[in-house]
């Protein structure tokens, strides 16, 4: 290489910033090439092998990125490199779900570099997707202990908390999550959630405006917006609830949720034809209205306000389990009516339970809804037979084409919230 050559190259230093700049914009395939180039210019730089694995990360390759971080860790020389390089195989065996690959990478992640935030995080977040609560919660407190100013050591100690059913003790997490990291989507709609539950409508849904108004995630503005609408709704503000139902119609246009709540809209509104408008949309939308029973309630309401008691008594009647909708709108954690059924008659959700035994009631066996319902129908009979009993275990029937054990129906009785049916293998 010529003097002239070598004059115009840039420094090492300087190739690295570039290469930074392009990560930053976004022009992943570029820095690639910049990277490998600098590779073989400068040699086996620490920075250069780190931002290679860095970048395989960004890129969304987690294969690729372990095999960038096995090749580095043989030619790196600092603890520092090493222990970076770590944590980006710890972030791609955590994207690709195994756990325990990702726990064994931030722990070495760890052991070379103690402080090293991204790794305590990191290491957190797989205690969490573990159910290891009590070693998430220490690895918060040392990523706090660390770095107090970022959001996400706030947003997992917020969510251990309400996984524990301690909603109340997640508020100030979440809180401190959205105070840190404005743009925390999910953090923001989990705190409207809490501040909706604990009687603060006014304070949720300033806490709301930002997602609903300028969010990015439409399967976080959505359920954002329908419980905006339910807040409006609970302040007398039907035409503001009605336009945030209609705000989920257009970012879910293929699920039933948004016209619920619009036909909840028009029936406080007393709309009821208007209502019944929404809710024949829904149930085109839910393929079958059995796996939507609010659609059952909703219209028996609407038809008690046009003066059909028989038509409402009806539809009250064949609905069974629990309504859906508060489920999306809070998240199932926060579902304020998760054991609450519709019709107290039929409070066990037989399509819901073919769903927990097969994933789909279409993929249960033939005859096996009916063999259920017709179990399901002689609950009442086996409670009278049986007085004072709190739970009863009765076993499934077995039908041709089923495979594995018997399953068991266990219902607890006479409990404050319903009976609460779950199925045993």
């Amino acid at each position: 290489m010529s003097q002239s050559d070598q004059a115009d190259r840039p420094t090492q230093e300087e190739a690295i910033a570039a290469i930074d700049e392009l990560i930053a914009q976004g022009q992943l395939q570029e820095a690639e090439q910049a990277i490998e180039q600098a590779l073989e210019t400068y040699g086996s730089d620490d920075t250069l092998l780190v931002l290679r694995a860095e970048l395989a990360l960004e890129g969304g390759d987690a294969q690729e990125c372990v095999f960038a971080v096995q090749d580095a860790l043989k030619r790196v020389e600092s603890d520092e490199a090493r222990a970076q390089l770590l944590a980006f195989e710890g972030y791609a065996h955590y994207e690709a779900d195994a756990f325990e690959e990702a726990r064994a990478a931030f722990n070495a992640a760890v052991r070379a570099d103690g402080e090293l935030w991204t790794a305590v995080v990191g290491r957190a977040m797989v205690h969490e997707s573990l159910g290891f609560f009590r070693a998430a919660l220490l690895d918060v407190a040392r990523a706090i202990e660390l770095d107090g100013e970022e959001a996400q050591p706030y947003a997992i100690r917020g969510n251990i908390m309400l996984t524990s059913g301690n909603a109340a003790q997640a508020e100030p997490d979440f809180r401190k999550a959205v105070e840190l990291d404005a743009a925390d989507e999910e953090s923001r709609l989990t705190l409207a959630r809490i501040l909706s539950l604990a009687k603060k409508s006014s304070e949720a849904i300033e806490v709301l405006e930002p997602l609903v108004d300028e969010g990015e995630d439409p399967d976080l503005i959505a359920p954002a917006a329908l419980l905006r609408s339910q807040l409006s709704l609970t302040l007398g503000s039907t035409a503001a609830a009605s336009e945030d139902a209609q705000r989920a119609m257009e970012l879910w246009p293929d699920k039933p949720w948004g016209y619920l709540q619009l036909a909840a809209c028009h029936l406080t509104a007393a709309q009821a034809e208007d209502a019944i408008v929404a809710l024949k949309t829904a149930e085109e939308l839910a393929g079958d209205i059995r796996d939507v029973p609010d659609i059952y309630a909703l219209r028996a309401s609407a038809y008690d306000m046009l003066e059909k008691p028989e038509k409402a008594r009806a539809l009250r009647e064949e609905a069974e389990g629990s309504p859906r909708l508060p489920g999306v709108v809070y998240g199932e954690v926060l579902n304020p009516v998760r054991n609450i059924p519709i019709n107290p008659s039929k409070p066990i959700d037989v399509r819901g339970l073919l769903t927990e035994l097969f994933g789909h009631p279409s993929k249960a066996p033939a005859g096996y809804e009916k063999a259920i319902r017709d179990v399901v129908d002689r609950l009442p009979e086996i409670v009278a037979q049986n007085p004072g009993v709190g739970r009863i275990q009765i076993e499934l029937p077995q039908v041709e084409g089923m495979s594995g054990p018997p399953r068991s129906l266990i219902v607890q009785v006479n409990q404050p919230q319903g009976q609460v049916p779950r199925s045993e293998a």
